[in-house]
């Protein structure tokens, strides 16, 4: 029986997201996450700090492309995903490291306010999986004859693309 625990990490981005994977391939991205947990010492009466704990977060396809947009490093995130162990070997030494695949990404809205900006939604491709395309949505209407085309933003009908949505809300976080 397969078994895949889910876990939740909370810290502060350690890097600014950096993408990697094949050119043409889908959309990957990695950033190094800090954990610091903190105890009360009651002899000191004061709160101390256990050593920070470092993780590599990787992500795929849209998520990546969101997080490669939205997170940037000093950013509170959480973080759910599943740990993995990637394995190489460098000078004849075979290495390892704990990651975590995320699944979801967020600022951590206990420590500062974010604003959401809805993603397009992606066109389906022959395998099922979300493309890069986004441009429209094409599905069929209940006859079947005809295809409806519409902007695939499904949030606020007052703007004019969803590049502009997207632009301003990246433009916004960055001058944070």
């Amino acid at each position: 029986m397969p078994q895949q625990g889910i876990a939740v990490i909370t810290g502060f981005v350690g890097s600014d997201p950096g993408s990697f994977g094949r050119e043409g391939g889908p959309a990957a991205c990695s950033f190094r996450l800090g954990c610091t947990r903190r105890f009360f010492d009651a002899q000191q009466r004061q709160w101390r700090d256990h050593p920070t704990v470092w993780i590599t977060v990787k992500s795929f396809r849209q998520l990546a492309v969101n997080v490669m947009t939205s997170v940037r490093k000093g950013d509170p995130v959480i973080v759910t995903g599943s740990l993995a162990q990637d394995e190489w070997t460098k000078d004849g030494i075979n290495r390892t490291s704990i990651v975590m695949h995320a699944s979801c990404v967020g600022h951590d809205l206990s420590r500062g306010t974010s604003t959401f900006v809805k993603s397009p939604l992606p066109a389906q491709t022959e395998d099922g999986l979300g493309g890069e395309e986004f441009e429209e949505d094409e599905r069929e209407d209940g006859d079947g004859d005809e295809h409806v085309h519409e902007n695939a933003t499904r949030g606020d009908e007052s703007s004019d693309s969803s590049e502009d949505a997207t632009g301003d809300a990246a433009a916004a976080h960055r001058a944070r």
